[in-house]
């Protein structure tokens, strides 16, 4: 491995020598990787962000200050890499949430219509009883009064609140069935 000064280091990575850019990756990709393992938690990753970081290095090496000690270049490098990472994650991961939000909301939404447009269909058809008939099965279902209450209330005999009811749930089941 080629012993050389940051001067000479930063000198050749600017004139583009690819031994001396080989040597400097050699020397320094297992520090970064190290640091990037830290923060990354994955190897893959890991070694996705030190290739980043010397792609980086080369295209930008024009750029390089030759006061900078290249470890200390690097190490930075790759920190801000890895923490750019881990915010577009983030970022990433805001925006799934927001749209599973969003789209959890927008099926509520279309239950809720569903649900509104099934309760018009229901009130229409009730209207469509006979009064008595819908009297006696609002009593029931709504207000949850027994057959012989009913009866007791309407002053009529206990088969007639159930003839009623039969006929109101036979005439709403037809009637919601029809319209869906």
């Amino acid at each position: 491995m080629l012993q050389l000064s940051n001067d000479e280091i930063v000198k050749g990575i600017r004139s583009r020598n690819k031994d001396v850019f080989e040597a400097v990756y050699k020397q320094f990709a297992p520090s970064m990787y190290n640091i990037a393992v830290r923060y990354v938690k994955n190897e893959d990753d890991a070694n996705d962000m030190v290739q980043d970081v010397f792609l980086n290095l080369w295209k930008g090496a024009e750029n390089l200050d030759e006061r900078a000690p290249i470890n200390h270049y690097l190490a930075r490098a790759t920190v801000n890499t890895c923490l750019n990472r881990i915010k577009k994650e983030q970022r990433q991961e805001v925006y799934t949430k927001e749209q599973m939000l969003h789209a959890n909301q927008a099926a509520n939404n279309h239950s809720l219509l569903e649900h509104k447009e099934l309760e018009a269909q229901y009130r229409t058809a009730l209207e469509k009883l006979p009064d008595q008939c819908r009297r006696v099965f609002e009593m029931s279902r709504l207000k949850g009064l027994s057959p012989a209450e009913i009866a007791e209330q309407l002053n009529i005999s206990i088969n007639t609140v159930y003839a009623h009811l039969t006929t109101a749930l036979k005439r709403l089941r037809v009637d919601l069935i029809n319209k869906s």
